[in-house]
């Protein structure tokens, strides 16, 4: 078992405290390697896959989808999406939903589609921002609740470059005179706050010499942002431009020697993910760009290619990996060959599953750049279903997991110190797998009373499995002492743990979970939501 490079500073010499949160195995962080054995981590892409936005509207003739925002608001879902139009326009749209299924388009009142007198409303917002995010500040008051953080004003040297828009309600807009970064990025912004490191951090496309991501962050989101002046900028449009990011900010994702030179991280998807401490993913647009005489044939001009959706993680925001094996491919969905993918920001938690976005388009990169120039082209593509907005069904952390060969395996993590008095598991044994844990000592010797040998076998598919040995499931004689969790499985997909203080379940209940998934009779060692996708 190799660990990738960027997850290889911590050697297991100091217990990682990981209190009663909820701990992922995306990484190599938590696992020993050494005594670790026939055990590897895989990509598990989603495992429902549905059109629920498609384009039916005159603003939405040529697609729709491209950089897309998901926000819950508890009792309804908005997802803010981008359009375009026979004549090229783009406009920023809203959808409403209360299932993350069932979507409509409302007429909001506030822009009339075409420009008239007759009222014809839409679901266009007033705002002119084709690449940014819509996120809630949890720290301002009422009136900026909503954050925009969008480009505007290309190509313009003095005007052009990043904004922040505020709204009360999220549908209409104030925007600020003076831009926050004197560069256009040219992709979807994504902005939050980052309630670990108090500060609001910011993800965009810079180029290095390709396209990459950049991170910023600053205390005050409506400030001016701090980027390094001494770089010569970077103009790909011209000396007479704006310029694009380069250098002025630190680049946290690349490709590098294992992808092919022509490959670009084009959208970067990031969200701290909201069920775990310490976790950040991201869910890069992968741009294979046809170049050179290979691919002359494919290309219907210089900027052509297709797109995939790959998947980095991190512990703080700064330092990723990124796993090469797609997380949704472009593929054949619903009968649509669907050749670009890119995912929508944010997710949607239904119970034990999560509900993901993304725009899915049945045509190459380089297609919209031929519309300007060739409108009965572009009238033939909007006489096609071009695709829409798709969901992605992923189990709560299952975006990867440390899985068990079907011969057997074990998995052994780094000490430990823990609080609480119950372990659970994320875990899918599969119908011939099964698992077993034992509570190792910090010199990985087995504690008596939480051996493999006296744990009560693990068969099925479970979100919050409540681990128990013939003694019972307290583990609170153990809190606060270095250990290491030792599992024993075949067959099996181990997704996170967690220690938890709760009380005993009571035996014979039965629960179900808000998305109606019932969970099966609880007896000793079992808990919570059996995973029904």
């Amino acid at each position: 078992m190799t660990m990738p490079q960027a997850f290889s500073a911590q050697d297991g010499s100091t217990p990682l405290n990981v209190g009663t949160g909820r701990q992922l195995f995306l990484d190599y962080q938590l696992v020993d390697t050494q005594q670790s054995e026939n055990v590897t981590r895989v990509v598990n892409p989603p495992r429902e896959i549905r059109r629920v936005v498609k384009g039916d509207r005159p603003w939405e003739a040529l697609g729709i989808g491209g950089y897309s925002t998901v926000l819950d608001e508890g009792t309804v879902y908005k997802l803010y999406y981008l359009s375009m139009d026979l004549d090229g326009s783009l406009h920023c749209c809203l959808a409403t939903s209360h299932d993350g299924i069932n979507w409509e388009k409302p007429d909001l009142g506030l822009v009339d589609y075409p420009p008239s007198k007759h009222n014809t409303y839409s679901n266009i917002l007033p705002i002119s921002a084709a690449e940014g995010t819509v996120f809630i500040d949890p720290r301002p008051t009422a009136e900026k609740r909503y954050k925009f953080v969008h480009n505007r004003e290309w190509p313009d040297p003095d005007d052009g470059g990043v904004y922040v828009a505020w709204s009360a309600d999220g549908l209409r807009w104030q925007i600020p005179k003076q831009r926050v970064f004197p560069f256009t990025p040219d992709s979807q912004n994504v902005a939050f706050w980052d309630d670990e490191i108090q500060k609001y951090v910011v993800y965009m496309r810079g180029w290095n010499p390709g396209r990459v991501v950049v991170r910023a962050e600053m205390a005050d989101i409506e400030a001016l942002w701090a980027y390094d002046e001494s770089v010569q900028p970077f103009h790909i449009w011209g000396e007479d431009k704006i310029p694009v990011p380069s250098k002025e900010l630190p680049t946290v994702l690349a490709r590098d020697d294992q992808d092919p030179e022509n490959l670009h991280i084009y959208t970067n998807a990031v969200v701290k993910y909201p069920f775990a401490p310490s976790v950040y993913l991201a869910f890069p647009g992968v741009y294979f760009h046809y170049t050179g005489d290979e691919w002359q044939s494919r290309t219907v001009n210089s900027s052509d290619g297709p797109f995939e959706c790959q998947i980095a993680v991190s512990r703080d925001g700064i330092q990723w990996e990124r796993v090469r094996q797609p997380y949704i491919a472009p593929d054949f969905y619903e009968g649509l060959d669907l050749r670009m993918i890119c995912t929508a920001v944010g997710m949607v938690r239904r119970g034990p599953i999560l509900y993901q976005y993304f725009c899915g388009l049945a045509r190459s990169h380089g297609q919209h750049h031929v519309w300007p120039e060739d409108p009965q082209n572009a009238q033939e593509w909007a006489d096609k279903d071009l695709g829409g907005i798709y969901l992605a069904v992923q189990r709560l952390d299952g975006f990867l997991s440390m899985d068990a060969a079907y011969t057997g395996g074990v998995l052994v993590t780094k000490p430990v110190v823990f609080r609480g008095n119950r372990l659970l598991l994320n875990i899918n044994t599969a119908a011939s797998g099964w698992a077993k844990v034992a509570i190792l000592d910090e010199d990985s010797q087995p504690i008596p009373t939480f051996t493999t040998d006296e744990c009560v076998a693990i068969n099925g598919n479970y979100i919050d499995y409540e681990v128990a040995w013939k003694s019972g499931s307290n583990v609170s004689a153990l809190a606060g002492k270095p250990v290491r969790l030792q599992t024993t499985m075949r067959n099996t997909k181990l997704y996170a743990f967690q220690f938890t203080e709760t009380p005993a379940p009571s035996r014979g209940a039965s629960r179900s979970d808000s998305a109606g998934h019932t969970n099966m009779r609880e007896r000793p060692g079992m808990k919570v939501y059996v995973f029904v996708p």
